[in-house]
């Protein structure tokens, strides 16, 4: 084989590599494309069901709030001397919507993506159970520090909700407003101890339902 004869071929293999290697690498991105498309269309696929279930979510934690607001009322007034309720008053109360929380949160175990949702809707509705434990205590028995338990859970229960919106933003591709900062809504908060921790000492402080 003559100098020219193996140059020849040389070439002949290199290009030869450098073809397969070109239907590898298209092979390689097309599949690829293929995946992200599929992965796409099955987000898609339940996002309409994922914004349904956040949304109910949120509609049963308002409706619960301003249940629990009117109860929280009514215990004012019985602290205020007020010892008898009206029939009017017992039925101007919201009804409790606990049930339709627990259920959203179920929906949201099953189709959230993102688990920032699913945690955060996990201590909203232990916030509630919270917020209904401490009304009921401080009826039955207050205390000095109702008011300060009161508050925590308000606090408490507002950083939850900021936090679920934000990973409700998150799930659904709808991004942040132009211009929030990175965590919107989340507050950057200095606390001695973090947010779970504060939530599981107060709760130790809230006497259980006796059965």
């Amino acid at each position: 084989m003559t100098a020219d004869q193996a140059f020849a071929l040389t070439l002949a293999l290199v290009a030869g590599g450098f073809t397969s290697f070109g239907v590898l690498a298209k092979i390689a991105y097309d599949a690829m494309i293929a995946r992200r498309a599929s992965k796409k269309d099955g987000l898609e696929r339940y996002a309409d069901e994922r914004k349904a279930a956040y949304e109910a979510f949120l509609d049963a934690a308002k409706r619960q709030h301003v249940a629990a607001a009117a109860l929280r009322a009514l215990l004012d007034e019985a602290h205020a001397g007020k010892t008898e309720l009206t029939d009017e008053e017992k039925a101007a109360v919201p009804p409790s919507a606990m049930k339709d929380l627990v259920e959203a949160l179920d929906q949201i175990r099953r189709l959230a993506r993102v688990y920032s949702v699913i945690t955060s809707a996990e201590a909203i509705v232990q916030l509630y159970g919270d917020m209904a434990g401490a009304s009921r205590a401080a009826l039955e028995q207050p205390g000095p520090n109702d008011e300060i338990m009161w508050f925590l859970l308000q606090r408490f229960l507002e950083e939850r909700t900021a936090e679920f919106v934000h990973g409700y933003r998150e799930d659904l591709g709808v991004g942040q407003p132009v211009g929030a900062p990175k965590r919107w809504p989340i507050v950057k908060r200095e606390r001695p101890v973090s947010l779970p921790d504060s939530e599981h000492i107060l709760r130790a402080h809230i006497p259980a339902k006796e059965q």
